[in-house]
């Protein structure tokens, strides 16, 4: 490769990687639906947005990429995490887990606390097809210690708990991350201590407090009433 051409290939690198991270802020901040391709090409200072398709030939192929990169950094920070752990030989409890979901690292943390607290708001189809059985690693090793740290829960409500507990905790996590922009009542708010220790304890209450009687009462009824049908089905192969 010529010496004009390893120049030209670099350009084109920088450019990529500004476009891709022009888009990520962006997305985090104001969310996916409401940024266009023209809003990213300006904001990485591009002439038009036909610079984004060359690089990264739609829209939903940028997005994907940004998300593929953010799931799969959270998930290798997690793994170390729980590898830690599991080696350290302390008791793994439930504020344990918690604190390994809330952990963030690396200088583009913000974004991406910001970038899945919008996705979990707005386009939870994302979240639920592109991370499954793909970045999402470490995080089912924490649900497996979570199931064996609360062995009576029925799986329903634990499933359902969990479904609870994440938008929780990165919706608060983003008020921590505001950048330049953030309230200052938030910036005040994050500055004591205590407010992440509250914040586990709140989560921790979420997956601890023992399912009501109302709960499990309509747990119930939902089990009688898909018996019910998958009786109904039999009956009719019969």
């Amino acid at each position: 490769m010529t010496l004009a051409r390893k120049s030209a290939v670099a350009k084109g690198d920088k450019t990529r990687d500004k476009i891709k991270a022009s888009a990520r802020e962006l997305f985090a901040r104001y969310g996916i639906d409401a940024v266009t391709i023209r809003d990213i090409a300006a904001a990485a200072g591009q002439k038009n947005g036909a610079a984004v398709n060359y690089y990264f030939r739609s829209k939903d192929d940028l997005i994907n990429e940004i998300l593929d990169e953010a799931a799969s950094a959270v998930d290798a920070h997690r793994k170390q995490l729980v590898d830690d752990l599991e080696k350290s030989g302390r008791e793994i409890t439930v504020r344990e887990i918690l604190r390994i979901l809330v952990s963030r690292s690396g200088s583009e943390e913000r974004d991406r606390t910001r970038l899945f607290t919008m996705l979990q708001l707005y386009r939870r189809d994302l979240m639920h097809t592109a991370i499954p059985g793909r970045w999402d690693r470490a995080y089912q090793r924490c649900v497996a210690h979570l199931r064996r740290i609360l062995p009576d829960y029925p799986e329903p409500i634990l499933s359902q708990r969990l479904y609870f507990l994440i938008p929780y905790l990165w919706t608060f996590l983003a008020t921590q991350e505001g950048g330049e922009e953030q309230a200052q009542f938030w910036k005040e708010f994050w500055s004591d201590p205590s407010a992440m220790e509250s914040l586990l304890d709140t989560a921790e209450g979420i997956l601890v407090v023992a399912p009501s009687k109302e709960t499990l009462a309509a747990l119930s009824e939902t089990a009688s009433s898909r018996a019910a049908g998958e009786a109904g089905k039999d009956l009719k192969g019969a």
